[in-house]
């Protein structure tokens, strides 16, 4: 019976404290969330038509760029909430989700600022998200502590720096350099050009290079200890051309 009492008083608490979240979240910004979690969009759609670059800074976000010319190049940045108090998307946070990111067009680049994560004692962090679609051809430059990034379409200068992150390019780079502490990197080159230069640094790295279209490469590695899985010869003096530096490296290359 004590036990039964305690479970219910604890189920009660939590309600009560929904129910006045709900009423705060009211009260202060006209909406009620209720309990489960859901993206928000963070300021406008922006209109990527003059833009030929994409800049993220920042602590940690998920990133998904296209380079589709077939549909409008726009770009849309939004937060879901997650963390020790984020079920009741509380609205007793001190800090909004719209508070952690944002973006802005500076001349021909779409500039994306991610901010540090909130203090531990606020009852929720915000996950960031980057959706954008550019011009074919445009050049992407990351820098952040943490990403999950996934590019889609032709690009002419992908240079990314995380701390740690999972990469993956399904399309075309004429120029990949992507460097970190603690790496997955993945890439798909569905045509080459035969002038590729592709740079894969990291203290641990797991890599995969797929070349869809047969061709000749080089390759260096210079790695404490590695496992290179290369399914194709390395050709010296040919590009596409790969360099590989780190401390515990596995790459297949094919």
């Amino acid at each position: 019976m004590k036990k039964r009492t305690i479970l219910l008083a604890i189920v009660g608490c939590f309600i009560g404290i929904a129910v006045l979240d709900r009423i705060t979240d009211q009260g202060f910004s006209g909406q009620a969330w209720g309990f489960w979690r859901h993206d928000r969009q963070i300021g406008e759609v922006l209109d990527l038509g003059s833009v030929s670059k994409l800049r993220v800074d920042g602590a940690a976000s998920e990133i998904t760029v296209t380079a589709d010319p077939a549909s409008p190049p726009a770009a849309k940045l939004t937060g879901e909430r997650d963390g020790w108090g984020a079920f009741w998307q509380s609205g007793w946070s001190t800090r909004d989700c719209g508070q952690s990111g944002r973006m802005h067009v500076d001349n021909d680049t779409l500039v994306v600022e991610m901010s540090a994560p909130s203090r531990f004692l606020d009852w929720s962090d915000c996950s960031l998200r980057l959706t954008a679609n550019l011009k074919p051809e445009a050049a992407v430059l990351i820098r952040q502590q943490a990403a999950r990034i996934t590019l889609k379409g032709n690009f002419s200068t992908v240079d990314v720096k995380a701390d740690a992150g999972d990469f993956s390019l399904d399309g075309h780079a004429q120029t990949l350099d992507v460097a970190g502490a603690a790496l997955r990197v993945q890439a798909w080159f569905r045509s080459i050009a035969h002038t590729e230069t592709i740079a894969l640094t990291g203290r641990m790295m797991d890599a995969s290079l797929h070349f869809m279209v047969p061709t000749p490469i080089s390759y260096l590695v210079e790695a404490t200890a590695s496992l290179i899985d290369s399914q194709l010869p390395n050709t010296p003096g040919a590009k596409p051309s790969i360099t590989i530096r780190g401390e515990m490296v596995r790459t297949r290359i094919d």
